[in-house]
């Protein structure tokens, strides 16, 4: 059986911190990113605790749900960002909305992706997303 998309090989593994309350979910990301060949550093259920694991554990990339009780995906970002700018915040939510979309650029938000998007733009999404990092550490050094 041949895959859709080729692996790709990364000179050094991608980080990863997965955000989500809705622990089915949150676990399916973290097993398709672990297959497709990202290092999930951490997983987290809720904001205050992406906040935390972020900080502890500098990840390239934090999947993050937009929706989750105490602090949403946003506010979890502008936290993250305030202290590690670097950092790339791919938002998951269910709602497909403009409002949210412009809310999601002023946070620095890399990209807000639809639950329920193929598995392959998911991964392609998190991957320019970490090359977005790179880059931007690139020119900071």
């Amino acid at each position: 059986m041949t895959s859709a998309i080729p692996s790709v090989s990364h000179p050094q593994s991608l980080r990863v911190l997965v955000v989500d309350d809705d622990d089915v979910l949150r676990e399916a990301l973290c097993e398709l990113l672990i297959d497709r060949g990202f290092d999930v550093v951490g997983e987290a259920r809720n904001g205050p605790e992406g906040v935390s694991l972020a900080i502890e554990r500098r990840p390239d990339v934090v999947l993050i749900d937009f929706r989750m009780p105490g602090m949403d995906g946003l506010e979890a970002t502008n936290r993250i960002k305030a202290q590690l700018p670097l950092i790339q915040s791919v938002v998951f939510t269910a709602y497909d909305d403009q409002t949210l979309n412009l809310e999601a650029a002023d946070t620095g938000v890399y990209s807000l992706l639809v639950k329920g998007c193929s598995p392959d733009l998911l991964v392609e999404v998190v991957n320019r997303a970490a090359a977005h990092k790179r880059a931007l550490q690139a020119r900071a050094t």
